[in-house]
Parts: C-alpha cells; structure tokens; sequence
C-alpha cells in the first residue's frame, strides 16, 4: 500500500506535528510504504512560499499513491493542506485529514460565514478525519463535519523513555517543554515560581524551561523577579537533549490555555513524570486529577502555586502516580498498537 504523508519537515519544523510524522516515517509493516511531501518548513516567507509551491508539484508527479494522509493545523496550515485535498479529490484518492492545531475551534469559530463554509467543504471530501482526543471529535461532528471523525491518539514508543524514570530524586525540579508565550501559560508559570520562591521561601525549587519563542521576554522576566538561581531558559533542545533533560526532572508542567493532546506530555508520561497542565482539550483523557497528575484552569495561578508545592512534599504519592503515568501510556498510547489502528484505517479506505 503506497501512502503518500503530506506534511512539515521533519528536520526544519519544530513541535508535535513533526515528531508524529517522524515516527510514522519509522515504520516497519511492510505492508505500508510511505512517501513524505514536505509542504512547510520554518524560514522567510519566501523560502514557505517556495517549498508549498515544490510541494505541489511534487503530488502532481507521484505516480505511486493509493491513500494521501494530509496533516493540518488551523490558520495558514489549514489553507495550504485544502490544496492538496482539491488535488486528491480530482486524483480520485482517499484522503485522510489529520488534524493537530490545539486552537482550531478558535480558527473555526473566528473565521467568517465564507470560510467557515470552505472549511466544512474540505473536510466534507475527505474519506476520515482523525483529531487528538474526545473534545475534538465532539468538536467537529458539532460543528464541521458529522460524519467520519475518528480518535487517533498520539502516541510513543515506551521503551525509548524507560530510562528516564528517576522519582523521586528530582521531585524539586520542574520541566517545561513547550513554545515559550501566553497560550503555553509560560508567564503564569513564572508568576508561580515567584509567588513560591521569594514569597514562600521554597528556594530548592528549579524551573527548567525547553522551547522556542518569546526567549528574551522569559529571560527578562527572570532577571526582573530575582529568579536566575531557580529558572533556566533552555531554548529549543534536540530529541537526545530532551531525553537528558526528562531525567532532570520529576514533573512536566505545561499551564496551557489551549492544547491538542501534546507529544511532550505523553513522553514525560512514559518516563514517569508527574504532570501538571491545564484542564484543555486532549489532556484531561490523559490525566486523572489525584491518580496521575493534576489539573488546573489556565491562569490559575495560586492552584498552580499550590500544585507544585504538593508533589515537592509528597514523595510516596508521586511515585504511585509515575508507575500509573507510565501503565496508562504502555496500555493505551503504546505506539506500536496505535499504528495498528492506523493501518488498519488505511485499509479499509483503500478497499472502499
């Protein structure tokens, strides 16, 4: 079966969408083949321009193609992937729409009468559309399409991660890994490491925080508030420096106000972190309040406070929550079956 991925750059894009495509392009069945389009890659807008344009002609020369599995985020994403499902549908190929932007309710809801019908037309040609968790599919059958929406969860591969089990020696440190700005709450996280550290004098507490985006203002918050002993800004790190990183620490703590079901807490679940995030889109399928994290509304910041207080002090309750975290990965985003399900799908549409 020949199945053509349309998608970023595995190498020259950061985040989640390019780790799913990157452990796709590590399969195994023989039975499916994978060819990867590279529609986007981070740069000027001429060099965007440039390689989306490549990308198109590149389709248009495959030959070899029995399914197309296009993945798509809201915003410009959404605009360049509706080309290549037009493209499809002309081609007579089934189209898979697999969808990760954690604010496409906000894209849809935002968007005008005309677009939000161009919208719900695209996704009309499509034979499946996969989204992260229950929220979005209770999304869009309400709002977009009623028909063929399924649940994919991401998932990992549980072994790579096994050696970055260290509860509870790091239950003081802290690691974030996500853009640094607003909607990851990286501010409310701060805010929380400044209320705890020079209000409540828990000065063994470290932050460590891993990602692109709004560096500088991080940095210069840092410094405004004294907290240079108790907060490292890490940039964006590579897969081996995050596998060094999640033994660093013994809590993922993303504070977001939107999310889609992030790869970075299903790793660190897999290694056997506790996690603190905010109660939004796929996380609360992942996380049980009390049994293997905890969860707060975004922008909470005295629950936030108060949550990380508690998994420094309670050492015997968080090891039980990080052998659940890791029972629950192996069990339900095991990698391996996820495929399965994914094959399985791509057969299915391919005979119909």
């Amino acid at each position: 079966m020949e199945v053509v991925i349309v998608g970023p750059s595995i190498t020259r894009t950061k985040g989640g969408m390019a780790t799913v495509i990157n452990d796709m392009l590590q399969n195994r069945n023989p039975e499916v083949r994978f060819t990867h389009i590279v529609s986007h890659v981070e740069g000027s807008a001429s060099e965007k321009i440039s390689r989306n344009l490549d990308a198109i002609l590149e389709f248009l020369k495959t030959s070899k193609m029995d399914l197309v599995h296009i993945h798509v985020a809201s915003g410009a994403s959404f605009y360049r992937k509706s080309l290549f499902v037009l493209l499809s549908k002309l081609r007579g190929k089934p189209v898979v729409m697999h969808v990760h932007g954690a604010d496409f309710d906000s894209f849809y809801n935002s968007s005008s009468s005309i677009a939000q019908w161009y919208i719900r037309m695209i996704f009309s040609f499509c034979s499946s559309i996969l989204v992260l968790s229950g929220f979005w599919r209770h999304f869009f059958e309400k709002n977009i399409s009623n028909k063929n929406v399924e649940v994919l969860h991401n998932g990992v591969y549980t072994q790579f991660f096994a050696s970055c089990y260290t509860m509870p020696a790091n239950l003081s440190k802290f690691l974030f890994l996500g853009r640094l700005g607003q909607r990851k709450g990286v501010y409310d996280l701060l805010e929380a490491a400044d209320i705890l550290v020079n209000r409540h004098h828990h000065h063994d507490l470290v932050f460590y925080l891993a990602g692109d985006g709004e560096i500088e203002q991080v940095h210069r918050i840092v410094q405004e508030k004294g907290l240079q002993n108790n907060v490292q800004v890490l940039g964006w790190i590579g897969e081996k420096e995050k596998m060094e990183w999640l033994k660093r620490a013994d809590t993922m703590i993303l504070p977001s106000y939107n999310e889609g079901l992030p790869m970075s807490i299903l790793e660190a679940m897999a290694a056997g972190k506790i996690i603190i995030s905010g109660r939004v889109g796929g996380i609360p399928d992942l996380v049980t309040e009390g049994v293997n994290g905890f969860l707060i509304t975004p922008g909470d910041v005295e629950s936030l406070c108060q949550h990380i207080a508690f998994v420094k002090s309670n050492p015997q309750e968080m090891i039980r929550m990080a052998e659940n975290n890791q029972r629950k990965i192996d069990a339900e985003y095991n990698l391996a079956r996820l495929n399965e399900q994914l094959f399985s799908l791509y057969r299915r549409l391919v005979r119909s």
